[in-house]
């Protein structure tokens, strides 16, 4: 298992067996897609027009806020999201880089050096397959194999978030969204003192509403007696729509199937692939493939009064 560089090809991480992991930057051109895109968010070649051109109107409208304009690709991810209504992206956009104005928070400077821990015991892990339906699948450890005296929950969303951000530019990613798998096993009383409802609530507002992602799913699975505690702190903070989009799977993983096929999951989700103990260090040295353009994008947003 190792990072794999090729002119040709984007950097991947190749898992051996055929299992690889890369990013996909291209946009898509093939017509299910296409079709998929004009369904679900309103994407055509109108729309797309119309909508880039009022973003761009109400960016340049807005005091203290620097996005390069010319930079299409970006306005488009925000726009995805919304369904390219120009009025609801700005808000979105707007409260994204507030947030990512506060600093030594949770999207302020974000680096693989910043969520090193992180990354190597691979608490936050981007599986290397999509589900049945093109969606990203993200991977959290948030019981026994968390180490929250080494890795706080503070880089746990910082990795959560930079993660998010590398498949965030990816086109189809854009399209066809992300699922959520969180397993809590053997949850303790010290993981979750690690959430205390302030944090909690900011972050579930954050994912909620200001995030540039389509959420479609978040799957928890081995959440026994102590998992109630910790749901008992973020239940009040959901919307509608996560609250709909939460599922509780408990140790029954064929549960967990019925909503991504076994096909797309590793064994230790039950599914057909195996994914090896691998150094989570290797994803870091992926994500730094990328590095110009992440400190390129870093420098967007809110400028700072002087």
């Amino acid at each position: 298992m190792a990072l794999r560089l090729d002119e040709l090809k984007p950097p991947c991480i190749d898992f051996g067996n055929g299992i690889v992991l890369s990013f996909d930057r291209e946009e898509y051109t093939d017509e299910a897609a296409k079709q998929k895109a004009a369904n679900e968010l309103r994407e055509t070649p109108e729309v797309v027009s119309a909508s880039i051109k009022e973003l761009r109107e109400l960016v340049r409208q807005e005091k203290g806020l620097n996005i390069p304009l010319e930079n299409e690709s970006l306005l488009v991810r925000f726009l995805r999201p919304k369904k390219y209504y120009p009025d609801s992206t700005f808000e979105m956009m707007k409260a994204f880089y507030k947030m990512k104005s506060r600093e030594n928070f949770i999207l302020d400077r974000l680096s693989t050096e910043s969520i090193r821990n992180a990354l190597e015991d691979r608490v936050v892990q981007i599986l290397p397959k999509h589900d049945q339906h093109g969606r990203r699948i993200v991977y959290m450890e948030m019981g026994a194999k968390w180490n929250c005296s080494k890795v706080p929950s503070l880089e746990v969303i910082r990795a959560t978030n930079m993660l998010m951000e590398a498949i965030g530019r990816e086109p189809r990613t854009q399209l066809h969204g992300v699922v959520f798998v969180i397993n809590f096993d053997k949850l303790s009383l010290s993981h979750i003192g690690q959430f205390p409802p302030k944090f909690v609530k900011t972050i579930v507002d954050h994912g909620q509403k200001n995030s540039p992602y389509r959420i479609k799913g978040i799957h928890i699975v081995n959440n026994a007696r102590m998992f109630n505690i910790m749901f008992k702190i973020f239940k009040p903070f959901l919307g509608k729509k996560w609250s709909q989009r939460i599922f509780l799977h408990g140790v029954d993983l064929k549960s967990l199937h019925e909503h991504i096929d076994a096909s797309s999951l590793p064994s230790l989700l039950g599914g057909t692939y195996e994914l090896p103990e691998y150094d989570g260090a290797v994803v870091g040295q992926l994500l730094d493939c990328y590095k110009d353009t992440m400190e390129e994008e870093d420098k967007y947003g809110y400028v700072a009064e002087n």
